[in-house]
């Protein structure tokens, strides 16, 4: 799929709404920012990838901020989470937004402390082409931005089918403020979601 890279604002109802979706793009292409490296030593290294997901199932904060923080450095957290199937990353945002979550996890209530460091590190090379665009292109990041504020569920299939190429992608949804997008690997019956949203709606 081709980006159009001069996509504007133009209306007059967009120009009005120009702060909130600037503020809203800023967010998105902070986390996606921030995390592309994290993703990047997932996917690298498999004793890295090894450690974090051990430290996800035991639910183990310590572990994981110390991991965490070899890649991101000091980045300014609001959260740092585990429920034993997945893991969760709040970084703050400037008011109103106040914070926007990535993670990756199984849907919670199928199964306890069980989450693959196989199917993460598969999950993290695959999304990495996101994050980078995301990162690097304000017009895609403004695309996503725009496909999720108004429910677009076919445009913004389409905008992360062109970056994210694995057939293991099986879903991509909106809710919240943001993308969940579903990965199915043979050695697991659970769907795991690679997920960035915003928890507070404007």
């Amino acid at each position: 799929m081709r980006i159009n890279r001069k996509w504007k604002l133009t209306s007059k109802a967009s120009m009005s709404a120009t702060r909130p979706i600037q503020q809203r793009v800023y967010a998105i292409r902070k986390v996606a920012t921030i995390m592309l490296p994290f993703y990047r030593k997932l996917a690298s290294s498999l004793t890295f990838s090894i450690q974090w997901a051990t430290a996800v199932r035991k639910t183990d904060i310590a572990r994981m901020n110390k991991l965490l923080r070899s890649v991101i450095g000091a980045e300014p957290l609001s959260a740092l989470g585990s429920n034993g199937v997945g893991w969760f990353v709040d970084f703050p945002l400037p008011k109103p937004l106040l914070e926007i979550t990535n993670g990756t996890t199984i849907r919670p209530g199928q199964v306890q402390f069980t989450f693959s460091s196989t199917i993460n590190r598969a999950i993290a090379k695959a999304v990495i082409p996101l994050y980078k665009e995301i990162s690097c292109n304000p017009y895609y990041a403004a695309l996503i931005v725009k496909a999720i504020n108004t429910q677009n569920k076919v445009l913004l299939n389409r905008l992360v089918r062109s970056t994210v190429t694995s057939r293991r992608l099986v879903s991509v949804d909106i809710d919240f403020s943001g993308f969940f997008l579903g990965f199915k690997y043979p050695e697991s019956k659970y769907v795991y979601l690679n997920e960035v949203f915003r928890e507070y709606v404007m």
